[in-house]
């Protein structure tokens, strides 16, 4: 994975709200294998083959509180929202708050996105769309 690489795509991604099946791609060009993002406090692990990579998204400011329910429908609309209107990242993220997502985690060979409260049966799971 080129760390360098992958650091220039998260801050440019955001910037100019690319659509997330770019982001995706490019993530993936870079050697990404998968990655895992805590709502709570912001935080992204990218893992490569054979190295990973930590990164404080730090746009939301103070840690979020997570909803304690977890709410499959309001993920699925809050996800709708932001692709849609191709809201900023921090308000995707405060939607996966509200809809108690404690962490959402991408497989990026099964082009998969599963949000979750980290409990047994809350999830919410969605196929990433190709770039185009």
């Amino acid at each position: 994975m080129n760390i360098e690489e992958v650091k220039r795509i998260s801050k440019v991604s955001k910037l100019e709200k690319w659509p997330y099946p770019r982001t995706f791609q490019e993530l993936l060009a870079a050697g990404v294998v998968s990655y895992r993002t805590s709502i709570a406090n912001n935080q992204t692990v990218f893992m490569g083959e054979d190295n990973q990579y930590e990164e404080s998204n730090g746009t939301t400011g103070a840690a979020l509180e997570v909803a304690e329910q977890f709410q499959g429908d309001a993920v699925r609309q809050g996800l709708q929202h932001h692709q849609q209107h191709r809201t900023p990242f921090t308000a995707f993220i405060q939607d996966m708050a509200d809809a108690g997502v404690q962490y959402y985690e991408v497989r990026m060979k099964e082009r998969l996105i599963n949000y979750t409260s980290g409990k047994p049966g809350e999830t919410y799971e969605e196929a990433i769309p190709p770039f185009e």
